[in-house]
């Protein structure tokens, strides 16, 4: 059994003279679970706003098989979205990433195309599950430069992975045991963030452990961040708090709680 316990969420643009170009799929049931998603549209392509709001529209209405069939999704959203430049040629650029998460049975999947970011709560700390197609990243996988080096590099919002009419389909796909996310109350805490809103996470990854494992208070606090030091961009974020009853007991085993997660 999945319970939702807790939601914290907000959307915004990153000033009030501007549409803003993200959009959420706030949790639904599915199957015995839930799904959740985020998508942040392409701003330098007209069509960025139709084009997020398309993807997130596509999962809701197919959720049945979001996590067994990531490619149908992904085919279906991609298509979509092609469908926007059928009236309006200047759309036929028209992009956005996606990440959602479908935690149902005694699993998490994730499936992410581009810079949005998944974590989970482990401890008192946020753990990242996926990794950005951005030029950054793959500069830094290849080993040429550090992090701390790309800071001062310009490319960082540049994607190589998006949702869109003339790009090939690429993904993460991630499956983990929800036994090895859940905390020793049986709650798994997932945190779905656009970059204008993991800009600022990032820069000071910390928050009190009251504030961390609560979602509705995350969610406040972070937009708080943001709102003092002023928005990079349109910034979104969906914070979720799942109580979980898994069916094998063993699972409940405290020894395998907090089981370190691949990187």
């Amino acid at each position: 059994m999945i319970e939702l316990l807790s939601c914290g969420a907000f959307s915004c643009p990153k000033d009030h003279g501007r549409e803003n170009q993200d959009a959420l799929l706030l949790p639904q049931q599915c199957d015995d679970g839930f799904i959740f998603a985020i998508a942040d549209g392409v701003g330098s392509y007209a069509g960025a706003k139709e084009a997020a709001q398309a993807a997130v529209d596509y999962v809701a209405t197919h959720k049945l098989k979001a996590s067994s069939d990531p490619d149908a999704i992904l085919s279906g959203a991609k298509d979509k979205i092609s469908e926007l430049s059928q009236f309006d040629s200047e759309k036929r650029k028209a992009a956005t990433t996606l990440s959602y998460c479908v935690v149902h049975g005694e699993l998490l999947n994730v499936i992410h195309v581009g810079d949005t970011r998944v974590y989970v709560k482990i401890d008192n700390k946020l753990k990242l599950l996926t990794k950005d197609h951005s030029q950054h990243q793959e500069l830094l996988d290849d080993g040429l430069y550090t992090k701390r080096e790309l800071e001062d590099l310009p490319g960082k919002n540049m994607l190589t992975a998006a949702i869109s009419k003339v790009l090939p389909i690429k993904f993460q796909h991630i499956s983990l045991p929800l036994s090895d996310l859940m905390d020793h109350d049986g709650v798994v805490s997932l945190f779905l963030m656009s970059d204008g809103a993991h800009h600022f996470w990032e820069r000071r990854p910390r928050f009190s452990p009251n504030t961390l494992k609560n979602a509705t208070n995350f969610s406040t606090n972070l937009f708080k961040r943001i709102q003092r030091a002023g928005p990079t961009d349109d910034h979104s974020l969906i914070a979720v708090n799942l109580k979980i009853s898994l069916k094998n007991e063993e699972s409940l085993n405290p020894f395998k709680l907090h089981k370190p997660l691949g990187n």
